[in-house]
């Protein structure tokens, strides 16, 4: 509804006795122009204060339209530090496709130009920081940053990589043991992990030193990609797998569940985020906490788009823990979860 709007001798500005009419058209005129001016400001600074930062999925995105969990939770966490979409933020997201890896998803995001790069895992990082040594990079989490050579150190860590990241070689041992609970019968459980990751000799000197702890056999193997996995899983003479969470599993959980289920195999996620996964089919997962993951990330991205470097940023490592149980998946299996387990399990899905 349009108000009416009163003309006369603005507030504080009532002409002096005797002034001309000209003049108060003038005085008019300019306060007019101030205002225009001032409005003009206030849209270019609101424009100024748009940012734009660019998410790498691990795994592929919904069809257009649709946010990923990891997406959701990222703008969820950005909201409370004042970062709405679309009032003065802006999220582009990339992922890798059947037709598309995820060194070619990394690379239409980087040609964006965006703010910040945000991604999670080690090997979505490292292709991001092989693309640019400018745009600030953010881990959503990646196991051992520095043994990695992503960062200098966790209190410096220089470059243009910060972020969050977890333990590994505390996770590790921590998921086989709820793992060989789940089956105590087991004598063999192997780790399988992607051929490429950086951080793969720290990790499979954590998993045989956690098996060894526990008189359990043990043997590490790399595959190329989720059709090797999956060929890997059904063919496995194991009792149980560990696997690390990577675009392998991110890609195509379904198969991996299924190949699992016929083959009789409990297989348990460590690492990244690995809700979906679980949900997916996969036994278990005991990985670092999403939202906790999150919010720490978004700390950073806020920081950096206020005017901080990523270089003066330090890393924070998360202390806090999700512990996921497929009861579908485990029934499938003929197991019986202990009460233990149960009560300890942040979320069970059936």
């Amino acid at each position: 509804m349009s108000v009416p709007v009163a003309f006369g001798p603005e507030p504080g500005l009532r002409p002096a006795e005797g002034e001309p009419r000209t003049g108060r058209m003038a005085r008019r005129a300019l306060l007019g122009q101030l205002v225009a001016l001032l409005a003009s400001s206030s849209t270019c600074l609101a424009q100024a204060r748009r940012a734009r930062v660019g998410w790498l999925g691990p795994g592929p995105l919904p069809k257009t339209g649709v946010r990923s969990l990891n997406e959701t939770l990222l703008l969820d966490a950005l909201r409370q530090k004042g970062w709405n979409e679309p009032t003065n933020l802006v999220l582009e997201a990339r992922g890798p496709a059947s037709d598309k890896t995820l060194a070619v998803a990394a690379a239409e995001l980087v040609s964006l130009k965006p703010d910040v790069l945000v991604s999670t895992g080690t090997p979505a990082i490292r292709v991001l920081r092989g693309l640019t040594t400018e745009i600030p990079i953010v881990m959503v989490g990646a196991g051992d940053p520095v043994g990695t050579g992503l960062i200098a150190s966790l209190a410096r860590p220089g470059g243009n990589v910060t972020g969050a990241s977890w333990q590994l070689d505390d996770l590790i041992p921590k998921t086989l043991s709820l793992l060989h609970e789940m089956v105590p019968r087991a004598k063999r459980v192997d780790m399988v992990n992607q051929v490429g990751d950086p951080g793969h000799a720290v990790f499979a000197k954590g998993m045989l030193d956690a098996a060894r702890s526990r008189s359990l056999e043990c043997q590490v193997f790399q595959v190329r990609d989720e059709d090797e996995l999956v060929t890997t899983t059904a063919g496995s003479p194991a009792d149980g797998l560990l696997m690390l969470a990577t675009p392998m599993i991110y890609a195509n959980p379904e198969r991996i569940a299924a190949a699992a289920v016929g083959r009789g195999l409990p297989i348990a996620i460590t690492g990244g985020p690995a809700r979906d996964p679980t949900s997916s089919g996969i036994l278990c997962s005991y990985c670092a906490s999403q939202k906790e993951l999150f919010r720490l990330a978004a700390d950073c991205i806020d920081r950096i788009m206020r005017g901080a470097r990523a270089a003066d940023i330090p890393v924070e490592q998360t202390l806090r823990y999700d512990f996921i149980i497929n009861l579908k998946t485990a029934r499938a299996l003929g197991l019986k979860v202990p009460q233990g387990l149960l009560l300890l399990a942040d979320e069970l899905i059936s």
